[in-house]
């Protein structure tokens, strides 16, 4: 029979069809399928998580209450730990307070007055530690004795020269306006020289000291093979070289003509001045010559030749001049 509510919603009665009979049954089946809500209190929260194993389901506004640690808290220790419980301590929970001897006292009262009944507790005397006093060691350090400061006297005498730097053996301490002079070298300067050196003096120079030049001996050499030289001192402004002598002059010179053939651009000397070392000189044999600037390449000790860059011809003459250096 249908289910009237109101005017709007009407529910069917029970199906009378095979098809409707079995849907019902169907959601019927999967109502009573469902769990039913439990009635029992949840268990307290423990340390270790657990799945369960109840067949009812529980209220969305359950409560689980805390099971505390039930043993006494242990003694404040030297070293902290985590610990290993599994349930949590009371919030007004308390540790019981360090006796006066395991903190390193030997009594309540030398802790409290740092002091016992006879003694002050400081480090231990020995017979060597008469006169000393109590100084502060590193820092977290126990302090020791040592030896009383004593003091110092001023010394009279004046500031030693500024000279190598040492620690000093006085017993007696300078006054603080005490001045030290400068020990200046008196040794005369060392001439200029080509190699600088750092020097091993250990006093100051003065600042108008003067270096000698320390010249080059020698008399010049007489001229020949141009020559950078190995000395190392300079020589004189005035010095003089030697004039050469006209055979010195005559057997370093060779003088004579080459002609072209319109071919070579290379026209071939022999001078037999036994040098390559050589200054050549090239003018037109004409009247008046004009000078030819033109290229020589030696060939030999005794023979070269003048290096033209277009081919002269067969009637151009040239006059040459070879010169040996030295």
């Amino acid at each position: 029979m249908p289910l009237e509510f109101g005017s709007h919603i009407i529910l069917p009665g029970d199906p009378v069809e095979d098809a409707h009979a079995s849907r019902k049954k169907y959601v019927d089946d999967k109502i009573a399928a469902k769990p039913s809500l439990g009635t029992g209190s949840p268990a307290a929260v423990a340390g270790t998580a657990s799945a369960g194993n109840a067949t009812t389901a529980a209220p969305f506004n359950h409560v689980h209450n805390y099971s505390f640690f039930a043993t006494a808290p242990a003694d404040l220790a030297t070293t902290a730990t985590v610990g290993v419980a599994t349930l949590p301590a009371r919030g007004d929970h308390v540790h019981k307070f360090p006796t006066a001897s395991q903190i390193g006292a030997a009594s309540t009262t030398d802790l409290t007055n740092h002091t016992s009944s006879t003694i002050v507790h400081l480090p231990a005397v020995s017979a060597s530690d008469a006169n000393k006093v109590l100084t502060a060691g590193a820092p977290n350090a126990a302090p020791t004795w040592q030896p009383a400061q004593t003091g110092v006297t001023l010394g009279t005498a004046a500031g030693t020269a500024v000279g190598t730097a040492a620690n000093g053996i006085s017993g007696t301490a300078a006054k603080e306006d005490h001045a030290h002079s400068y020990g200046f070298d008196t040794t005369a300067p060392a001439a200029v020289n080509t190699t600088a050196a750092v020097g091993a003096a250990s006093m100051p120079a003065r600042r108008d000291h003067v270096h000698a030049y320390t010249f080059y001996a020698t008399a010049p050499t007489a001229l020949g093979t141009a020559a950078v030289g190995t000395a190392s001192l300079p020589a004189r402004g005035d010095h003089v070289h030697p004039m050469p002598s006209l055979s010195q002059l005559v057997s370093s010179t060779w003088h004579g003509t080459v002609t072209g053939n319109g071919t070579l651009t290379s026209l071939p000397v022999t001078h037999d001045l036994n040098s390559q070392e050589l200054d050549v000189h090239v003018w037109t044999n004409t009247t008046p010559p004009k000078r030819i600037y033109t290229d020589h390449t030696p060939t030999g000790a005794n023979t070269l030749t003048v290096d033209f860059a277009i081919a002269p011809s067969s009637t151009s003459s040239y006059i040459v001049r070879v010169v040996k250096w030295g």
